[in-house]
């Protein structure tokens, strides 16, 4: 019945991920296709060439078939290592499934997101860097909690195998961004699961990601800008809210 339901969504050309129920068990389906090599991330890309700018690096400007077997080559490594990401139950040309694993964390309620919540969280993605591996674009979507409250990463098509201290620290970085989308979550909090990741790490890591820092830090003063104009202005928030972060460390 699951095969059924994955080829009858696929023959209706649909691209993307889709939920699907099976004996009362849920399922998601990733067919391959979607398109995300915008003007952006071209541009991203080849900034990503230059050694000073190589944090930009990105693989969003492959091929969708090329992107969709990485992720699923990528997903098939880390079930073998034990890493914490769904296992593929179903695959086919152009599509994988994977058995439900939670709810991302940015649909959860707020008290379930606890201090153990955030340390494991950075537990698991220095597990992933200590692996070679960064995420590419970690995003609280990309991050899911069962009902245990054991957490697991999903959305490997822009990862990186052998990747640099730089795009590891990256992941971090970004990950703290998106972290201040969670109001709840104070300073005190980010600081104490960040120097826990820290720990985790070589050195290298650590003084790549204060380099992305010094870089970003220098162009505080377009966010603000931005904010005279866009108040509400969600990037530019979370910019000058991690800038602040690494100044209190």
């Amino acid at each position: 019945m699951l095969r059924e339901q994955c080829i009858e969504h696929i023959d209706k050309n649909i691209n993307g991920v889709i939920k699907i129920i099976d004996q009362k068990n849920t399922y998601w389906l990733k067919i391959g296709g979607e398109e995300k090599s915008n003007f952006i991330r071209k541009i991203s890309s080849i900034a990503g060439k230059l050694n000073l700018l190589s944090f930009f690096q990105s693989k969003a400007t492959m091929n969708s078939l090329s992107r969709f077997e990485h992720e699923k080559s990528m997903l098939l490594y880390l079930n073998s290592i034990g890493f914490q990401v769904p296992q593929i139950t179903l695959e086919g040309r152009h599509f994988f499934v994977t058995p439900d694993q939670g709810c991302p964390i940015s649909q959860i309620d707020a008290d379930r997101i606890t201090d153990e919540t955030l340390a494991q969280l950075f537990s698991l993605f220095a597990r992933l860097h200590n692996a070679d591996i960064a995420h590419g674009r970690p995003a609280l979507r990309d991050i899911l909690i069962d009902q245990h409250n054991q957490l697991s990463l999903i959305d490997f098509e822009e990862s990186i195998m052998h990747a640099s201290p730089m795009l590891k620290a990256r992941d971090i970085y970004l990950l703290l961004m998106d972290l201040c989308r969670i109001e709840h979550i104070t300073l005190e909090q980010k600081r104490k699961a960040l120097l826990s990741w820290r720990q985790q790490v070589s050195e290298d890591h650590w003084t790549s990601l204060l380099e992305i820092h010094q870089l970003l830090h220098k162009f505080k003063f377009l966010a603000h800008i931005v904010l005279c104009f866009k108040q509400k202005n969600k990037l530019s928030k979370q910019l000058l809210e991690t800038c602040h972060l690494f100044n209190t460390l």
